[in-house]
């Protein structure tokens, strides 16, 4: 009985979902793939009609490096849950942003921030103090060490957007979940760099962003579901 045991066991990692493919229960959840695994379709720069060159799919992944410019979804969603896996360079810096607007200069003047940060380095430890780590809503409320891992390894995230209301995780773990429109969101704001930005967080529906930070970033497994 130890042989079929042992070889069931070693079959088991062949059984979980591949890269950039959904699960029977995403399927069945109504998510879709923003990613395939191959091509850009479905992507292109801020303020452009398609990817920049430097921008590539290398091993399953989308892969930002400097140079390449931030990457939007063609696509823009209201309410919604995206899940993803990231992977950031040593010291490296970057994020997702949601409720993007093409109107300004940038895509973080009108877009919310998902933290993504070597939080384990040194490059930034200007962000590090403040609680600017991987996986937190940046600049907005603080996140924790001890969520993130080595960027040797993929972590898994997650942004879920209803109305106002905002929540965030990483590696299973819940960084934010807040209401902006209540008390506490409202004062969360008022205390953060965007306090006097005038288009921040004011967009009810835009494009999702992939952010260039100068530093290489990879991204995959790129699922969304739209809530109504």
């Amino acid at each position: 009985m130890k042989i079929p045991f042992l070889f069931l066991a070693l079959a088991l990692p062949a059984l979980a979902a591949e890269p950039n493919q959904l699960t029977p229960q995403e399927k069945a959840d109504g998510f879709k793939l923003l990613f395939d695994g191959k091509t850009l379709d479905g992507w292109r720069n801020y303020k452009e009609e398609k990817p920049s060159d430097k921008t590539t799919v290398t091993d399953g992944a989308i892969s930002i490096v400097k140079g390449s410019g931030n990457l939007i979804s063609k696509e823009e969603f209201k309410d919604f849950e995206f899940r993803f896996q990231f992977k950031i360079a040593a010291n490296g810096n970057s994020g997702i942003m949601w409720h993007v607007s093409e109107a300004k200069g940038q895509p973080y003047e009108t877009g919310p921030e998902y933290q993504i940060l070597d939080s384990l380095g040194t490059g930034y430890e200007h962000e590090l103090k403040k609680g600017n780590i991987a996986g937190n809503f940046y600049d907005i409320i603080p996140g924790k060490k001890e969520w993130a891992k080595p960027v040797t390894e993929w972590s898994d995230g997650s942004i879920k957007v209803v109305g106002t209301k905002v929540t965030l995780t990483i590696n299973g773990n819940t960084s934010a979940d807040i209401d902006m429109a209540s008390d506490e969101g409202k004062a969360l704001l008022a205390k953060s760099k965007f306090a006097n930005w005038p288009s921040f967080n004011k967009e009810p529906k835009g494009h999702l962003c992939l952010q260039e930070h100068g530093d290489a970033v990879s991204f995959r497994n790129l699922r969304i579901k739209e809530l109504k």
